[in-house]
This record gives C-alpha cells, structure tokens and sequence, in this order.
C-alpha cells in the first residue's frame, strides 16, 4: 500500500518566497530560488513518514496551528464580486434578487471551505504541512503567533 507523501511549503527566511518540498526525500537543506539563501532542514522520521507533525525542519518549533487549505483572497474575492452585483439590483430596485445574490455567494463560499482539508502551519517561520497525518493542532491564536513570530525573527536577525 502506498503511503501518502507529506508536502511542505518552506517560507524562506530572507524573502518570504514559498519553496515546495516533500517531506520524504528531502534534502539537509533547500536552495531558495528567489534569493539564493540555503535553508537547512531537520526532518524527523514522523513528518518524513506522514505520521505527525512534532517539529518544525525549519526552526525546529513545536508550535503549531490548524486552518483549512483555503486562500482568503479567492474567498474575498467571491464575496466581493457577490456583493457588487448585489448593490446593483439594490441600486435599481430589486432588494429580493440583491439579498438572494449575496446570500448565494456566501454560501458558495462557505460550501467549497468546507470541503477543504485542512493543513498544519509552523507559528515561528509560517511552514505549511499538508498530508494525511492525524491533524492534532489546535485553532490559530493570535498572542501566541505574536509571541512566537517575534522570537523566531529576533533569533535569524529580521528584528
């Protein structure tokens, strides 16, 4: 039986460029193809065998949180367009067909989120984990993000 690969997306340090790794033949280390910066990684066995996700290669935090596999802007956008058609028959008139509009638009945009998987994200250095690991991170919190942001940007100088 074939098991699933564990993807990562580094964010470089540097530059904040998205670099695609896949946990199970990587490397010691990625070469960011945006500024040259080598990012050593430190896989443990558990995210390189799609298990878990314990620590982080970039960092090496322990830190993480769950959101779904969703990005904001294409939700946003969704919204947005729903919403600009909406004022335009609320503009002329037709209150029943707007509300129905915008009502339809959210809703669509709640149905694909909630079809999305969902993915684990480093605190400290914003690496994304998507694979078939038993998800155990908890919701985003924000003090603990500002905590851990700052400290990860003192430590590689960014602060």
């Amino acid at each position: 039986m074939n098991r699933p690969l564990m993807q990562l997306l580094v964010k470089c340090p540097q530059c904040d460029a998205g670099l695609p790794v896949t946990a199970s033949n990587a490397g010691t280390a990625i070469r960011c193809g945006r500024c040259g910066r080598d990012i050593p990684l430190t896989i443990t066995d558990a995210v390189r065998d799609d298990r878990a996700v314990d620590v982080c290669p970039v960092c090496e935090g322990g830190e993480f949180y769950a959101r779904k596999d969703f990005d904001p802007k294409v939700g946003l956008t969704v919204v947005i367009i729903g919403a600009a058609i909406s004022a335009g028959f609320y503009w002329f008139g037709r209150d029943l067909i707007a509300y129905s509009i915008l009502a339809t638009a959210a809703l669509v945009d709640l149905f694909v989120y909630g079809r999305l998987k969902g993915l684990t994200v480093c605190y400290r250095c914003h690496t994304e984990f998507r694979g078939a690991y038993p998800q155990t991170a908890h919701a985003f919190d924000l003090h603990s993000a500002d905590v851990f942001e700052k400290e990860y940007e003192r430590r590689i100088g960014r602060r």
